[in-house]
This record gives C-alpha cells, sequence and structure tokens, in this order.
C-alpha cells in the first residue's frame, strides 16, 4: 500500500457511520451510535476529528481517525488540548497513518490558537507510547483518576 493512497482531512458529517464503526473497534461496541457522532460533528465547536481515508473520493473508506477537544479555562492564560482518542485499523498500521493523524490535529490545534496538547494512553499500550514519544510528546508526573457520575435526570 503507498502513503498516496491515504489521505488525512477533517471529519464530515457524512462520516458518522464510519467513525462510529471505527470507535466501536476502538471503545468498545456500542460506544456511540452514528447519529452521536453526526450531532456531535455539527455542533461541537471545542472538538478537532480529523480521519484517514483510503479508495475514491466518492467510495472512501476510514481507516483511522484522531479527535481532540479544546481546553479554555480561566486559570490558565493560554488554551490546550486534550486528545481524546487515536485509531487505526490494524491492517493499516505501520504505515504512518497514525503519525499523520497526529501531525494534522497538531496543525488544526495550533490554528485555533491552541499551544500545549495533552495525550493519554493505558500503561500497557507500550506501541502508544513509542508512536507519541516520537512524535515529541513526554511522560509527565501526572497522576490521573477517573470517576463514573450518575446520571441526572
Amino acid at each position: 500500500m503507498s502513503d498516496n493512497n491515504i489521505n488525512i482531512r477533517l471529519a464530515k458529517t457524512s462520516d458518522a457511520p464510519e467513525l462510529a464503526r471505527l470507535n466501536d473497534l476502538f471503545n468498545g461496541q456500542g460506544s456511540n451510535s452514528p447519529d452521536s457522532v453526526e450531532e456531535s460533528l455539527k455542533t461541537n465547536e471545542n472538538e478537532i476529528v480529523c480521519v484517514a481515508d483510503v479508495g475514491a473520493v466518492d467510495e472512501s473508506k476510514l481507516i483511522g481517525y484522531c479527535c481532540g477537544q479544546i481546553v479554555r479555562s480561566m486559570s490558565r492564560s493560554y488554551n490546550s488540548g486534550d486528545i481524546t482518542d487515536l485509531f487505526v485499523i490494524e491492517e493499516y498500521r505501520g504505515y504512518g497513518v497514525g503519525r499523520r493523524l497526529l501531525a494534522r490535529i497538531e496543525n488544526e490545534f495550533q490554528k485555533r490558537g491552541v499551544s500545549h496538547l495533552h495525550i493519554s494512553t493505558g500503561k500497557e499500550n507500550r506501541a502508544a507510547q513509542t508512536l507519541y514519544r516520537s512524535c515529541g510528546y513526554k511522560e509527565t508526573t501526572e497522576f490521573i483518576l477517573d470517576k463514573d457520575l450518575p446520571t441526572v435526570e
């Protein structure tokens, strides 16, 4: 496969079904519906979603995506960004797709005034850690904790 066959671009609302499919592969079946993905692409101005596709323009197939959120806070004089997902279908790994998705989303963050990025991955995900380090990301002393909140009705 040639690198020239892979197009890295911003996601469009018409990508929602394919993005939902990729999201299911990455985050588990039923993580989000195509309708919810489409709604987020339409309305979430703080989110950036980049995709990697192969194929003809009218018959493209998404093979990966990277998304992130712009974080604005009164506690900082700068805007930061959280890269929340980076996923490439296994058969397309090793061709630089992840690296190109990261470069594209970094460029989009810069255009929107973001000067600092944060990305996290699992402790055991050595492949992702290697990629992130090779792209200039450094380990921090952060200790990340999570909590699920009950649904408010």
